[in-house]
């Protein structure tokens, strides 16, 4: 059986989601691979679309080929995006690519697509597409005409293109045999309400966690790699946009108001920077999970106040750190939190609930040992890993 993902780049948390899939499988003896448009990193089995071969000249020439259409394409999608919010993302269903002219598709046995805004052309695609196809579905891209996530959207500006791109994907998918994988519940019942998406059977399978990687360490040695106080009861809050209205990062100041938090400091990570205040750290973007697996050690409560999530891999990261979280409760979270175990769920989506979440949590003896436990037993990647596994042979089994 040989599998080819298809993400868009290799960095961000779509991708690292699906490469962890893909390692998982190659551990598994699954032949797997994946197809990037953008390639930065040397991982195994991961390769970058420059459409068919033609000898070294050939492959030259297709590169620089690709690097103008994605500019070409970016440059249109950009000038749309700039009307918009600080996170919001607005993408388009086509492409100036044909991934069906790569080897890599040709040779594979089952294609899954996962964050593939600029490189999948929807409509070229599932015209000459003859594999089964999986989608997995990391936020809500598929639901619509262009926006990932709901807040903010309808976006009066983009009116038109949203309902011209719902029209091309309506039609691009009306003789697709698809099989959705949304990452949580949240997705899957936004998934069955869509008129693009909601005949496609659908199966949740939520990301998991490498226990190997993600684990407890000594919250003292964690707090001295990081140069935190060893004194303060640290909430950690990571984004790589904190100012986007989506994440959340202004509530939780708002929250904070509303306890007493003479004894509390915030740790940020994240590539975004937020303003400087007393009692707020910034530990910068972490690139290695061994690393971060340290900083969640270090906090006593990871605070996820997003209002919109599909998932929310860093809740999953920190539980199983032994760390509790503390969240609103979006989409992610609900699939997560289990109330009193691994952390507290406000009741709605303002700073007044958050606060009252953030009292209980600071009140409540959590168990981390139990935290981990339940991580592994629900989320451990082994299982997830298998999950896709005997998807994939259940569609091989019907297409023969």
């Amino acid at each position: 059986m040989k599998v080819l993902h298809v993400n868009t780049v290799d960095f961000g948390g779509a991708a690292t989601a699906c490469l962890r899939i893909h390692k998982g499988l190659l551990k598994h003896g699954i032949d797997s691979k994946v197809l990037f448009l953008q390639r930065t990193k040397n991982n195994a089995e991961t390769y970058e679309f420059i459409g068919p071969q033609k000898g070294k000249l050939g492959k030259i020439a297709d590169r620089v080929t690709g690097k103008v259409k994605y500019l070409r394409n970016r440059a249109k999608v950009v000038a749309l995006q700039s009307k918009l919010k600080p996170g919001m993302i607005y993408s388009e269903p086509t492409s100036e690519y044909d991934i069906t002219q790569s080897p890599l598709y040709q040779e594979a046995d089952i294609i899954q697509l996962n964050w593939v805004r600029g490189l999948v052309d929807e409509p070229s695609f599932f015209a000459k597409n003859t594999k089964p196809v999986v989608w997995r579905m990391p936020d809500l891209y598929t639901c619509g005409g262009g926006y990932h996530y709901e807040l903010g959207f309808p976006f009066k500006a983009l009116e038109p293109e949203l309902t011209t791109n719902e029209k091309v994907r309506k039609e691009a998918l009306k003789g697709a045999d698809l099989t959705m994988v949304p990452i949580s519940n949240w997705v899957k019942e936004k998934a069955d309400k869509s008129d693009i998406i909601g005949r496609f059977n659908k199966r949740v399978i939520h990301n998991g966690i490498d226990s190997e990687v993600f684990r407890p360490h000594d919250a003292v040695f964690a707090r001295k790699v990081f140069n935190l106080p060893l004194d303060k009861t640290i909430l950690l809050f990571g984004s790589d946009i904190p100012h986007d209205e989506r994440k959340g990062y202004g509530l939780l100041l708002e929250a904070l108001k509303q306890i007493d938090n003479s004894s509390l400091c915030i740790c940020v990570f994240g590539s975004g920077v937020v303003p400087e205040a007393a009692n707020v750290y910034q530990v910068g973007h972490i690139n290695d999970d061994r690393l971060l697996s340290v900083l969640y050690s270090a906090a006593d409560y990871f605070v996820m106040p997003s209002v919109e999530e599909a998932f929310g891999q860093v809740t999953i990261e920190s539980a199983a750190c032994g760390t509790p979280v503390v969240s609103f409760p979006n989409g992610g979270s609900k699939d997560i939190i289990i109330e009193g175990l691994n952390g507290c769920l406000a009741t709605n989506f303002t700073a007044d609930a958050l606060a009252i979440a953030l009292k209980k949590a600071l009140s409540t003896n959590f168990n981390r040992e139990a935290i981990i436990a339940d991580t592994l037993k629900r989320f451990n990647i082994n299982d997830k890993i298998n999950e896709y596994i005997s998807l994939y042979k259940s569609l091989l089994s019907t297409s023969s």
